[in-house]
């Protein structure tokens, strides 16, 4: 028998869904074969805030460990939907006290890339 393959870092997100014909519907146009923001409100704002900080939580371990990546925020916003819950703004709201604790260390970063282009 083969060797299981390991599911995809990003399969591991409790907010992403594969549009296989299973989870979601296979991608039409331009759509990703992987949806970014697939969550489903509880229409408790308290609830869904609590939902979003552990989304942000477990996206923000996946970018730390994603070494090389370029980061999928941009997809992630273009999937959700235009009238926020509680769960996107409370997600949103803790990847900005994330960037603003780690604004320090980003300076480091671009400053050794750029010293290292040049």
């Amino acid at each position: 028998m083969g060797k299981k393959k390991e599911p995809h870092p990003l399969d591991l997100l409790p907010f992403t869904a594969k549009r296989d014909g299973k989870q979601l519907p296979k991608p039409t146009g331009d759509q990703w074969p992987r949806c970014f923001w697939h969550v489903h409100p509880t229409g408790d704002y308290g609830v869904d805030t609590k939902i979003g900080q552990e989304y942000a939580l477990a996206y923000l371990d996946f970018e730390e460990n994603d070494v090389g990546g370029p980061g999928c925020l941009n997809l992630i916003v273009q999937d959700m939907p235009r009238e926020l819950s509680g769960i996107e703004h409370s997600f949103l709201q803790m990847v900005c006290f994330q960037a603003k604790a780690g604004k320090g260390r980003a300076r480091r970063i671009a400053s050794f890339w750029e010293g290292a282009a040049a």
